[in-house]
């Protein structure tokens, strides 16, 4: 009974205990035990790690039993050296996730440039349309507003077909793609461009969110289309079940806040008409509260973004955007 209880052999158990812990929150995170699993992702996982840690615990007992002190003391410095370099892993990519986090709140330098007529490397980087597809600061219709935006869901879609001419009537997998734009995840989980078409030039776009806007132009059962490329017009054909459809009420609604565009600025009326009576209350934002046709009804703020007042602004007119809009920051 007393070998059981010798300084290599206690050695043993504890570290034979921490390394398959470790090992089961790697197994766990290797079969995504945890993905889709909400608040209980946690639980599953770490019910992974207790389970392989708990099972070579106890197996720990027989294999001393039948192993000589010398080569337990071998398998300990093993599994030490084990944990030592899973621990400097850890740390290695936690300080690199730290330096890149720090990178991103950076004030960022507008790098845009148009796109080429040639397909780049799979590697560099897609061209940046705005700073934060979340931030938009002009109107994104000179001629024609649209519906409003498509949002592709790249977390459950990672690729996103493109179509050409399609027939009414036949269900999606009865067409087949012309192009694709197509997104992976890095070690950080941020998103990272694998394909993409050298003339792809959304409204709006931040790739490393995986947060890309297309105008639409037009909606169908099982297809929406929308401009693929917002410089010349080119038009492209979705799937439509690969996102998310967002009226133009829906995006004023969402926006953080709304300003006057600079060569279209305007007193908010009391009512939804161009004769009301003007509200002078001094204000530096504002947030909608209802939108109809051409009309929004919102809340205005001081520099503070306090309410100070509300009255009814012309959102659009004649197609046109009268306003800018922040939408929130939305990461993975």
């Amino acid at each position: 009974m007393k070998n059981f209880f010798k300084p290599a052999r206690i050695g043993f158990y504890i570290l034979m205990l921490l390394t398959f812990f470790v090992l089961g929150l790697y197994y766990a995170g290797f079969v995504a035990a945890g993905k889709g699993q909400g608040l209980a992702g946690g639980a599953i996982v770490l019910g992974y790690g207790v389970l392989f840690g708990g099972v070579a615990f106890v197996a720990s007992f027989f294999i001393a039993h039948f192993l000589e002190v010398s080569k337990i003391k071998i398998i300990n410095w093993v599994l030490l050296a084990l944990l030592g370099a899973t621990w400097v892993y850890k740390y290695y990519e936690y300080k690199t996730r730290d330096a890149q986090q720090e990178k991103r709140n950076e004030p960022y330098q507008d790098k845009n440039t148009m796109p080429t007529e040639t397909a780049e490397p799979v590697s560099a980087s897609l061209v940046f349309k705005r700073a934060n597809a979340s931030h938009i600061e002009e109107p994104l219709a000179k001629n024609n507003l649209g519906l409003g935006f498509f949002t592709p869901n790249f977390y459950e879609y990672p690729t996103l077909y493109f179509y050409g001419n399609i027939t009414h009537g036949k269900s999606v997998s009865a067409h087949i793609p012309q192009d694709s734009l197509a997104l992976g995840r890095d070690q950080f989980g941020d998103f990272t461009l694998i394909a993409a078409p050298p003339w792809l030039w959304p409204e709006a776009m931040n790739q490393q969110f995986g947060i890309f806007h297309f105008k639409v132009t037009a909606i169908g059962q099982e297809f929406i289309t929308v401009e693929g490329n917002s410089k010349n017009g080119k038009r492209i054909i979705l799937n439509k079940q690969q996102g998310q459809l967002h009226y133009w009420p829906d995006i004023l609604l969402l926006a953080t806040t709304l300003t006057f565009v600079e060569e279209k600025k305007q007193l908010p009326r009391s009512k939804p008409l161009d004769n009301a009576i003007e509200v002078t209350t001094p204000f530096e934002y504002m947030t909608a509260i209802e939108i109809t046709n051409e009309w929004a009804l919102v809340s205005l703020k001081d520099s503070n973004h306090r309410h100070v007042g509300k009255g009814w602004i012309r959102w659009q007119k004649e197609h046109q955007l009268l306003i800018n809009y922040t939408l929130p920051n939305i990461e993975s």
